[in-house]
């Protein structure tokens, strides 16, 4: 006679476990019939060509401000450094200048990270934060990253307000020279 409250008792947790199942997997697939945003939205740049770059910069490394000997620096130290350079937005003259922060990593590469700010020749202004990785190939650092900019730029460059950007940047660290090449993400959000 015991036998048979517990045989009750299982039989209620199996069917009231399987009723709960079923709810659950169907709850799941009743939202397939809505509409969704993302159901008419096509995602953009899946071929993403960059063309012509926006910002062009030719610069010189200070002596003493430049990484040097990447290849011997403990993998634990950080190093700050600042820059300065000249370049070119949309036939505009720029003098570019900021501070940066290398992390060098365990596998030979080095996070960087940062503030710049560019002022055109016309007093405009736009302040940026920017990420890269770095590489040095025999005497060429290769950087490849990407720059944030503020809400706050002004002038001539109030045009780079929010904008995301991508840059590569080339050192020849023997020579301590460089250049540097931005472009503009375009259309990334609905207007």
């Amino acid at each position: 006679m015991k036998k048979q409250p517990v045989i009750l008792v299982l039989i209620t947790m199996v069917v009231v476990t399987t009723i709960y199942a079923f709810s659950l997997g169907s709850a799941g697939y009743s939202q397939q019939g809505e509409n969704s945003i993302l159901d008419s939205t096509d995602v953009k740049n899946t071929n993403l060509t960059l063309g012509k770059p926006f910002y062009m910069e030719k610069f010189e490394i200070p002596k003493g401000q430049y990484l040097g000997d990447i290849e011997n620096r403990s993998t634990s130290a950080s190093s700050v450094y600042s820059f300065e350079g000249n370049g070119t937005l949309n036939d505009s003259q720029i003098t570019a200048t900021g501070i940066g922060n290398v992390i060098p990593r365990d596998d030979g590469t080095n996070f960087l990270t940062g503030r710049a700010l560019f002022t055109s020749s016309e007093n405009g202004t736009a302040s940026y934060s920017f990420e890269a990785i770095t590489n040095t190939t025999k005497v060429i650092r290769t950087s490849l990253g990407a720059a944030f900019f503020d809400a706050n730029a002004t002038g001539n460059l109030e045009s780079l307000k929010s904008i995301v950007g991508v840059y590569e940047s080339y050192i020849d660290e023997g020579e301590g020279k460089g250049i540097f090449a931005m472009w503009h993400l375009k259309d990334l959000l609905p207007k």
